[in-house]
């Protein structure tokens, strides 16, 4: 039983399935989520983070004798929805969104292998923005599709 809501954090005694006791679990795996427990609806990105860079790190090993923007492309098309599940529905904090432009970043710094502060020269000349920026600007056009 996961428990989400200003109780969240009370014990619980009582709640029985076929007599035996539920447990209370901190967090649930719900198809591409770990939903967390806590006040309001949460949802954990670490997992998102592990499944991007396995995936960034697969592609990464074997693009040796590939393009920069090719690389980046299959990181786009392959790695990127890893991080990006589910944005259009979840309301991510700064942090969050801080956490999964930074894994987007690294991996672009390493596959261009550059520092942080010359990413943006680089998004210019490819025609790409920051993960956080699309993850932003998707939500508006979302919002400004449903008034």
């Amino acid at each position: 039983m996961l428990r989400i809501g200003r109780s969240h954090n009370k014990a619980v005694h009582g709640v029985l399935h076929n007599g035996r006791p539920i447990a209370c679990i901190n967090e649930l795996k719900y198809p591409g989520w770990y939903i967390l427990y806590a006040k309001s609806f949460k949802v954990s990105f670490y997992h998102m983070r592990v499944r991007f860079f396995q995936c960034f790190n697969s592609i990464y090993a074997k693009s040796h004798s590939f393009s920069e923007p090719l690389t980046q492309h299959l990181v786009n098309v392959h790695c990127k929805p890893y991080l990006l599940y589910g944005a259009d529905v979840v309301n991510w904090t700064r942090s969050e969104l801080a956490s999964i432009s930074v894994a987007f970043n690294t991996a672009m710094c390493n596959i261009y292998k550059v520092k942080f502060c010359s990413l943006d020269d680089i998004y210019k000349c490819t025609g790409q923005s920051d993960v956080a920026d699309t993850t932003v600007s998707r939500r508006r056009n979302c919002v400004q599709c449903t008034a």
